[in-house]
């Protein structure tokens, strides 16, 4: 690494219930809109599911030794909604017992635990009545941060209240990959983003209501958008209108109490009625911010499509992963827009990392391409850090590889290979990179 590393960097990894943990309607849990959601036919591109996943339910303890031989300074973990809630009203103590004992080991092995409340995963029962398309979500997701952060609050100081409001939203609603599923439902998709940010904007209040130490933040999926010609004035227009409703929607109300004007002339008639009155409330971004980046997305100018006006294109000259095209120098671009725009907030990267699909004949532990990634994120992460972004940590995507969400296990993310038929974990190289990074 060029630029320097801050005192007390922190180093860590990430992942989220439903993609490893298993067994989810074990210990009195209730179905999540995920698991009804794997078992539709034809969802999931492999046709796989998180019935078992990475098993974590019962082997935490071994994934805990091998963040402790990672040298991880933190974990970021998602607690399972339906685990907790399995009726309105209703806490299932049994379901709080499992992150009792994993939280209890990540202190023993001296990593320390941040906590996501909502990483997708939600009651099957709140989605049946409307989910975060509906105000009252706000009230039950309130309710379920309360009873976590009383059962918790004494030994996890770090809290992420939700994980990337944008795609739950325009996943869910607008493109159908992700549960529930629906299409091109804009009012339910708007209504869904509107309302989990005041969700987020409710669970800051309360835990700071508990007089608990520590502090609560959001963790907001955001890309770097370009046109495909800056000499284009319909190119610079449709990257600013998806930056706008992207990025800046799930951002401008937590810090600036507003949505962007760009966001509102082109798509306000799809919020629910009234949302003006709850932008006060929503104005609440908490005591951190958290920053999930992977990728740039390159628009030109498409008039016949519909409300964007608008198509992605293949960025001139990127690299691109399996997934997407790749370009770290966005990662700078969205930390400077977070120093100069929104008061320079202590900020983590929550998330960064590289998809890697397993090929026949290629060595499944040999991922270069992912510590090439990897490094050079981190390198500009840094960059920012000297040049006054109050960075204060980093989480790799993934500990392990995963059930990636509607691409099954076709997609790996992690560190640490996952032998999806023997639960076998086999560190990669990047894992041995990482390691010695953190050592360094």
């Amino acid at each position: 690494m060029n630029a320097p590393i801050p005192k007390d960097f922190l180093w860590g990894a990430a992942t989220a219930s439903y993609q490893i943990e298993g067994h989810p309607l074990a210990d009195g849990a209730c179905p999540s809109n995920w698991h009804r959601f794997a078992h539709r036919r034809g969802r999931i591109q492999d046709g796989t599911n998180g019935d078992v996943a990475c098993d974590h339910y019962h082997r935490w303890p071994e994934d805990v030794r091998h963040m402790k031989e990672l040298g991880l300074g933190a974990y970021r973990f998602s607690v399972a909604w339906p685990r907790v809630v399995p009726e309105p009203g209703r806490v299932n103590t049994k379901g709080l017992e499992f992150y009792d004992r994993l939280v209890d080991a990540l202190l023993e092995a001296g990593i320390t635990p941040f906590a996501t409340l909502f990483h997708w995963d939600l009651p099957a029962w709140l989605e049946d009545l409307g989910g975060f398309t509906r105000r009252d979500a706000v009230e039950h997701l309130d309710f379920y941060g309360r009873a976590v952060f009383e059962a918790l609050g004494d030994r996890v100081k770090n809290w992420i209240s939700l994980n990337e409001p944008v795609a739950h939203a325009f996943n869910g609603y607008l493109f159908g990959s992700n549960a529930p599923g629906k299409h091109l439902r804009f009012r339910s998709a708007f209504a869904a983003s509107h309302y989990q940010l005041l969700g987020h904007a409710r669970l800051v209040k309360s835990f700071h209501k508990t007089g608990k130490q520590g502090r609560i933040g959001i963790a907001n999926h955001q890309m770097w958008y370009t046109p495909l010609r800056a000499e284009d004035p319909g190119d610079v227009q449709v990257a600013r209108r998806m930056d706008a409703v992207s990025n800046r929607l799930f951002m401008e109300p937590i810090f600036l109490g507003r949505y962007p004007e760009e966001a509102v002339r082109g798509f306000g008639r799809f919020l629910p009625k009234g949302w003006e009155r709850d932008l006060a409330e929503m104005r609440e971004p908490g005591d951190f911010l958290g920053i999930n980046y992977y990728n740039r997305a390159t628009y030109r100018h498409a008039p016949l499509v519909p409300l964007l006006h608008g198509r992605e294109v293949p960025t001139p000259g990127a690299r691109r992963s399996a997934m997407w095209d790749i370009d770290p120098r966005g990662l700078q671009v969205i930390l400077a827009r977070v120093r100069e725009e929104y008061g320079n907030p202590p900020v983590y990267i929550t998330e960064n990392g590289y998809p890697l699909p397993e090929r026949p004949g290629a060595d499944p532990l040999d991922d270069q391409e992912r510590i090439d990634y990897l490094e050079k994120h981190i390198e500009q992460t840094l960059q920012a850090c000297a040049a006054g972004s109050d960075v204060r940590g980093f989480f790799v995507w993934s500990l392990l590889d995963n059930f990636e969400w509607h691409l099954g296990n076709t997609m790996r993310f992690g560190l640490i290979r996952v032998d999806f038929a023997t639960q076998a974990r086999t560190w990669r190289r990047s894992a041995s990179w990482y390691r010695d990074l953190i050592r360094r």
